[in-house]
């Protein structure tokens, strides 16, 4: 039996006509009628019986009746999810982010986005840059937020903000009231940053030997959180790369930018070996508006100029 068909006789036994079931479907008297004769005979059991020139419902007919509004119950369930797919307002996000990104920029971004569409749920992963670009490479997760550049498997789905280096503080440091700090600023101070090799680590050390300084460290990390940790109980002071929520989770210490200045983009980017599904595209938009607003207001963090 076909859906077709089913309409018929759930219009028949609502209506109780043939002809009005024909009006109201647009098919033809003795269409409905054959139609009909095909259900019970598919059936095998006698649907209607007509007396006084009106169609009765058997019981069988009363007892299917339940079952045929289910089934177009959940036809109309299935239509509905559909277009919520399709129109980007269900399903699910799956999401590789750096740890940065992961503790300031997603959870603002999941929040607003599950909160207008709450038929949307959410895979978050918090990784290390290599593992992230090799879950979107290898099909796990939609979207990677990271420093990342896009090459021949990767794309930009939305650019989200500047990141630059920033020295952490902590309250009471001699270097407190600068708007920026230098590399000659730092002589003698003990310094915590990222790893050599580490993509802003390299840059750091750069940055530090075209100034004529030698960067020495008292501690390597390749985590900004724990680096501002230090700073914190501390250690000494950071070098860090990160657009992280000072203000929310270590409000005591001071952030000032690194001169000369190093920058960085921040990117949402996914395969370019498959099509990104609706509801993760919208959600790239979202993460994109997010970090506008965060950018503004941030020490770590600057606006996108142009496209």
């Amino acid at each position: 039996m076909n859906v077709r068909q089913l309409e018929v006789l759930r219009t028949m036994i609502r209506t109780g006509s043939v002809s009005e079931t024909a009006r109201r479907l647009g098919i033809s008297q003795p269409a409905a009628s054959k139609i009909l004769g095909a259900i019970e005979l598919d059936l095998g059991m006698t649907l209607f019986s007509r007396a006084n020139g009106r169609l009765h419902t058997t019981r069988e007919a009363q007892d299917l009746f339940p079952e045929i509004e289910r089934i177009f119950g959940d036809m109309a369930t299935f239509r509905q999810r559909a277009a919520e797919l399709r129109e980007g307002r269900a399903g699910e996000v799956r999401i590789a982010s750096a740890p940065v990104l992961g503790t300031l920029l997603l959870p603002q971004a999941i929040q607003r986005f599950g909160a207008e569409n709450p038929g949307v749920r959410f895979d978050a992963q918090v990784l290390p840059t290599p593992e992230i670009i090799e879950q979107v490479r290898a099909n796990r997760v939609d979207l990677a937020l990271a420093q990342a550049v896009p090459d021949d498997t990767l794309t930009i789905i939305a650019r989200l903000c500047v990141g630059r280096v920033v020295c952490v503080l902590p309250p009471g440091h001699r270097l407190c009231g600068h708007a920026t700090v230098t590399p000659a600023d730092l002589a003698g101070e003990r310094l915590i940053t990222f790893y050599p090799g580490a993509p802003t680590g390299d840059r750091i050390r750069e940055a530090f030997r075209n100034a004529g300084q030698v960067l020495e460290t008292v501690v390597d990390t390749n985590q900004a959180f724990f680096a501002a940790s230090l700073v914190r109980n501390g250690v000494g002071v950071a070098l860090i790369d990160s657009p992280f929520p000072f203000a929310e989770y270590l409000p005591e210490l001071v952030v000032v930018p690194l001169e000369p200045e190093i920058r960085f983009i921040l990117n949402a980017l996914a395969s370019r070996l498959r099509p990104l599904t609706p509801v993760a595209l919208r959600f790239a938009r979202t993460l994109a508006t997010v970090a506008a607003e965060i950018a503004g207001n941030h020490p770590g963090m600057l606006p996108l100029q142009g496209p």
